[in-house]
């Protein structure tokens, strides 16, 4: 497919890369008939007023905050769910179907989504992954708009989860459903990013290294 690195649908691609970036995957599910898939992720996100004040005066950090990416338009879904050990010549790809990628996703114990770029990225990972895949699903046999890729991993398992979406548009959730503008959304995660690089207390989390 085309890269289309910049603008997906009027939003700065960069900035929706910026909100997954160390997002919890919480869960996902797929609506082959509604063409949607949706992502349940924990994004690390600063208000435009920033609470966290303690009685003693000291900062405190922020909690993520949940939302509910749906991807609509979807055309096609491919995973590589995959084991290798530390005396494994090579990896072992692990039987998955479309109907279990919720479930395999759930396994990995809300990991986060590291890296920087999702949305619209080349194909150097996708090469990497792609003849090692526990399934290829077209569900619409057409040509997506976009192209989402995130992978999971949990701690010293052995396991890794490669999955990639292809699809048309985006919209933003919060818990009650109500929906969240996706400029919004970005510039929740750009302030915590920036805060962080600063090295704000309030934008810390277990597991996230301080600013060098």
């Amino acid at each position: 497919m085309t890269s289309t690195r910049g603008l997906l649908d009027g939003l700065d691609v960069a900035g929706l890369d910026k909100a997954l970036s160390e997002a919890g995957c919480l869960g996902l599910e797929v609506d082959s008939e509604r063409k949607r898939l949706e992502l349940e992720l924990e994004v690390l996100s600063l208000p435009e007023q920033i609470p966290g004040i303690a009685p003693d005066g000291s900062a405190t950090s922020t909690q993520p905050t949940r939302v509910r990416l749906v991807f609509h338009g979807v055309t096609r879904i491919a995973a590589s769910l995959r084991m290798q050990r530390w005396d494994d010549l090579e990896p072992r790809v692990l039987p998955l179907e479309l109907s279990g990628l919720g479930a395999a996703v759930f396994s990995f114990g809300g990991s986060r989504l590291h890296g920087w770029e999702f949305i619209d990225l080349d194909d150097s990972g996708w090469a990497l992954w792609s003849e090692l895949l526990s399934f290829d699903t077209t569900i619409d046999t057409r040509i997506a708009r976009h192209v989402l890729e995130f992978s999971q991993e949990e701690g010293i398992d052995p396991r890794e989860l490669d999955i990639r979406v292809w699809f048309d548009t985006v919209t933003a959730h919060r818990s009650d459903d109500t929906e969240i503008p996706l400029p919004e959304l970005v510039s929740g995660s750009e302030r915590w990013w920036a805060a962080h690089d600063k090295g704000d207390p309030r934008a810390t989390h277990p597991g996230i290294a301080p600013p060098l």
